[in-house]
């Protein structure tokens, strides 16, 4: 346990004292509030900006005033009379934002087609959309004999305000689809890129100790499974360092920054939350950590060794494709089948939680399977590290590095 410990310390050592550690530990709060704060206050706060103009071609003469007052009344100006081929040099030179073109039949029309350099424009499109089909619906029931006015309090449609509740019933303030699915986003992304870190970080000193021979000086005085045990405690304690030190700014964020200066944190950047962070973060690291110590054994170099990590990849790259489904819809029975897979619990479960916290006997219930999960792991990957980590000079198959654990 000691020669563990002694490994543990160096492989710390090697990986606090590096610049990008500590550049990394220092801008992961930052990264952490632009993933979780800016977006939401991007989305509220975006608009159309005033004066943007929109080149129309097929302007209805008596409409012209009533789309001139709706266009600038939605910050929007418009710009008619010229050519479409000069419209879309203006375009070009970034004096139009957009062309719309309407067609000769404005009333009967089933699309309007609006031009732009990006294709992106969603906003101006749809507000272009909501301002045209006002018009349309307006004069069509003028033609009819009816009042626009009158119709328009008949048919108003009230908007749908979205509160979250609490487990006691209390209101949650703050708590909307962005500072939702941001906070999720940054929470999963944060283990993601930390597991994947550390976990190539240990796969790729396995590989350069072995290529580079140093490894049989130091089987001379330790075991392989030491060796692999104190690689995966060391650089797991500095995985724990940065966790430590992010977490510690987001509860002077939360506690301290937010209340003085009036900044509108996500509800899920709480103590219980961080907490879970860190539990799913160690789950997820001895997990795949003693998977690439294994792999890293058994590669003949950094490219074998991405070859043969390729399907832990994509178990990581999974929860990331399926987050907003999870997000959404947490309780369904895929939600549920990725929050107890091994592989993918630790972010679709923590997903789940910052959502809306399952019952407990289910957070339970991934958290054991993980820890069976990594025993599990732990010994296979022992007994191909054992095996691997004397063998080169050749390519093996993943079948074959399997066989390895009959040895």
């Amino acid at each position: 346990m000691n020669k563990i410990f002694k490994i543990a310390k160096q492989e710390l050592k090697m990986t606090a004292a590096n610049k990008a550690f500590v550049i990394i530990t220092l801008l992961g709060p930052f990264i952490i509030l632009a993933l979780a704060v800016v977006p939401s206050l991007l989305i509220d706060k975006t608009g159309i900006a005033e004066g943007t103009k929109i080149g129309v071609i097929g302007v209805p003469e008596d409409l012209e005033e009533a789309m001139t007052v709706a266009f600038q009344e939605n910050n929007l100006e418009l710009v008619s009379g010229i050519s479409i081929e000069q419209m879309k040099t203006l375009l070009f030179e970034d004096a139009l934002q957009g062309i719309l073109v309407l067609p000769s039949d404005f009333l009967q029309a089933e699309n309007y087609l609006y031009y732009s350099k990006t294709g992106t424009d969603m906003m101006i499109s749809e507000t272009l959309s909501g301002i045209l089909n006002h018009l349309a619906v307006t004069t069509r029931l003028e033609k009819a004999g009816f009042n626009p006015q009158e119709v328009t309090k008949l048919s108003f449609k009230a908007g749908m305000v979205v509160r979250k509740l609490g487990k006691t019933g209390e209101e949650e303030a703050g708590q909307g689809f962005s500072d939702i699915f941001f906070t999720s986003f940054s929470f999963v992304m944060l283990i993601y890129m930390t597991v994947l870190l550390y976990g190539q970080m240990i796969g790729r000193s396995v590989v350069t100790e072995k290529t580079s021979k140093t490894v049989e000086i130091m089987l001379s005085s330790v075991t392989p499974k030491q060796m692999m045990f104190g690689k995966i405690l060391g650089l797991g304690s500095a995985g724990l360092l940065q966790y430590a030190s992010w977490i510690l700014l987001a509860l002077v964020l939360v506690k301290i920054v937010g209340p003085v200066l009036n900044l509108p944190l996500p509800k899920a950047l709480n103590p219980g939350n961080l907490l879970y962070l860190v539990l799913f973060f160690i789950c997820a690291y001895f997990l795949y950590s003693s998977a690439y110590a294994a792999l890293g054994a058994a590669s003949e170099d950094e490219q074998h060794l991405g070859q043969l990590a390729m399907p832990l990849i994509i178990f990581l790259i999974i929860p990331l494709m399926t987050l907003t489904s999870v997000i959404m819809n947490p309780k369904t029975p895929f939600a549920q089948v990725l929050s107890y897979f091994p592989l993918t619990s630790p972010i679709i479960m923590l997903a789940r939680v910052l959502v809306e916290e399952p019952p407990l006997w289910q957070i339970l219930l991934s958290f054991f399977i993980l820890i069976l999960s990594i025993l599990l792991m732990v010994y296979l990957a022992a007994k191909i590290f054992r095996v691997g980590i004397l063998l080169s000079g050749k390519r093996f198959k993943l079948q074959e590095i399997i066989k390895w654990i009959r040895y």
